[in-house]
């Protein structure tokens, strides 16, 4: 296994200059500061590389970023060997100034490699739960926008119901006069019904009077004929006297 990571590293540096890479892993960990600032502060630029990395996880080259990482896992256990295979030497192998260099200079790599797939992992996690965050926020906001519209809608059916309210005050208002003004006439019909009683028993009393006076005066008609009948026929003067048409009757 040492073998395979030594013939690897052998790789690398036979591609890239030692300097070479660790400018490049200065400049790798910059871009993922910045990358991570960009995430973090919310500024016009977060929405686009949010857009990117999900491009980039649903793509292809998620493996190649994958890749690298596993590239950069490898060569950080090779640079924390070799600090380990360098410090198991004795003292002196490792003050001498060669040595130190090397040492220094593994030391240097192995904490930019370690950090820059720490600042990986970060910009993943972040990535996440930003992207969660802005899904919350405009949940949030669009139930906001839900409860304002609801309020104003329960804002116009109150003004509605007062509106109502009102009406039916002004109704009830309203049955009150006509109660009244129903109270009032039918004080007035049972007035005129009273009187009406009262004409209807002074008419049957008109009536019955009428009735008697009728009585009385056929009683005195009949009397009245009776003596006309028992008077002489020759006299003139009493007969005219008593006759039906002096009378009137």
């Amino acid at each position: 296994m040492l073998s395979l990571i030594h013939r690897f590293r052998v790789l690398v540096n036979s591609q890239f200059d030692n300097y070479t890479i660790i400018h490049l892993s200065f400049t790798v960990s910059f871009a993922q500061i910045i990358i991570i600032l960009l995430l973090l502060l919310e500024t016009s630029f977060r929405n686009p590389l949010l857009f990117q990395l999900d491009k980039l996880k649903r793509s292809r080259a998620q493996l190649a970023v994958k890749s690298i990482g596993a590239t950069m896992f490898v060569v950080m256990m090779y640079d924390i060997y070799s600090v380990l295979e360098i410090r198991t030497r004795s003292i002196d192998s490792i003050n001498n100034s060669p040595n130190h260099v090397i040492l220094a200079f593994h030391l240097l790599e192995a904490s930019l490699v370690g950090f820059m797939l720490i600042l990986l992992v970060v910009i993943n996690h972040l990535h996440q739960y930003i992207k969660e965050f802005v899904m919350v926020t405009e949940t949030i906001r669009a139930a906001n926008k839900q409860y304002r519209a609801n309020e104003d809608c329960m804002k116009k059916i109150a003004d509605e119901a007062k509106i109502v309210r009102e009406e039916i005050s002004r109704l009830k208002l309203e049955i009150r006069n006509l109660e009244s003004e129903c109270s009032i006439k039918e004080q007035a019909v049972q007035l005129q019904r009273t009187d009406s009683d009262a004409l209807k028993n002074t008419l049957e009393g008109l009536l019955g009077e009428y009735d008697r006076l009728l009585t009385y005066n056929k009683d005195l008609k009949e009397q009245l004929q009776g003596v006309n009948e028992r008077l002489s026929p020759s006299d003139g003067k009493k007969s005219a006297f008593f006759s039906w048409d002096r009378w009137g009757l």
